[in-house]
């Protein structure tokens, strides 16, 4: 891509002063979005890497990344292979499509070392929501363990994860039919079609706030559509059979006891009580199973928490603040 990046900038959503956008090659060399903030204090207290869920861009997220420069921390940011304005999947830019979930660890890994070689304060903390962090745990397993990909990379110091796509809020039986739909349909070659039921209409952007079931927010629900509808190259539709094998096959992974075993970093799991995508049930029970993990319940949060109106966001950010004090002292 030879534009240079932005960022979208509108009145209802301003971009945090100091940003620095630009575009980067993933593991096979497309481009991918991503975006630094230095600290605006004088002795930072590390960098935190600040990675969204499925659906979201680096646009969504500047109401956080001005309170976590507040607390001290540089931020460095990027959209995630499949969306934002990161290369997409299929030639359909709505549609949610991933081959595997291994190709977000090899551009994490490149994302990891660009951020050491712009030479951002260390420590390192991880702030992810939904699928970012399902990612951001792959990510914690790969470098707990010493594999390659990450082995000559720093490491995260802390993570604090909201509403962490560790399982999907449908029925067994559901799963199921769903996992048996998506590895057929990516056995004949069709993992690029929609998931039934999902097509380009159900665009982030399009639809209303009474329908939504992530934010309970009015004001921070439109913010989102309006950044959508000033730039429509960042909005993104329904999931692919083939991003729903990848997920399920990832789900299987972190459900593990290999996997839970090995994490070693120490990490906060904040669950959402009103979630219908990660319940918070799911989210407080796979916290049991990982050594050390501190967990907390976002009373009457929808799903999306760093979305929520400032009532029910307040306790989260006090769980951040007294686990990152506990973690960096």
């Amino acid at each position: 891509m030879t534009s240079p990046a932005t960022l979208t900038d509108i009145p209802e959503n301003p971009c945090p002063e100091g940003a620095d956008v630009f575009w980067f090659e993933g593991y096979d060399g497309q481009n991918l979005r991503g975006a630094i903030w230095p600290a605006i204090v004088a002795s930072p207290r590390g960098t935190v890497l600040l990675l969204g869920g499925r659906t979201e861009f680096i646009e969504k997220y500047f109401e956080v990344i001005a309170r976590l420069r507040e607390r001290g921390f540089a931020v460095a940011t990027m959209d995630w292979r499949g969306q934002g304005l990161s290369v997409r999947g299929t030639k359909n830019r709505l549609k949610g499509h991933i081959e595997h979930f291994d190709q977000f660890d090899r551009d994490m890994a490149r994302f990891v070392k660009l951020v050491t070689e712009r030479g951002l304060p260390q420590p390192y903390v991880g702030m992810a929501h939904s699928m970012g962090g399902n990612n951001s745990l792959r990510w914690l397993h790969l470098a707990d363990t010493g594999a390659p990909l990450a082995a000559d990379l720093p490491k995260l110091k802390a993570l604090a994860l909201s509403a962490p796509m560790v399982d999907l809020r449908i029925s067994a039986s559901a799963m199921i039919i769903m996992r048996v739909m998506a590895f057929a349909a990516i056995a004949v070659g069709l993992g690029d079609r929609y998931l039934p039921g999902g097509n380009d209409d159900k665009a982030v952007g399009e639809d209303e706030f009474d329908d939504n079931i992530v934010t309970s927010d009015p004001d921070r629900f439109a913010r989102q559509t309006a950044v959508v509808r000033t730039n429509p190259d960042l909005a993104l539709a329904s999931i692919t059979l083939g991003w729903a094998g990848a997920a399920a096959e990832s789900i299987d992974l972190l459900q593990s006891e290999r996997f839970v075993g090995s994490l070693k970093t120490p990490v906060l799991f904040a669950g959402a009580e009103k979630d219908v995508l990660v319940s918070e049930k799911q989210v407080a029970s796979y916290a049991r199973h990982v050594r050390g993990a501190t967990y907390f319940k976002c009373e009457g949060s929808k799903h999306e928490i760093l979305m929520e109106r400032d009532e029910l966001q307040a306790p989260f950010w006090d769980a951040f603040d007294a686990f990152l004090d506990k973690v960096l002292d």
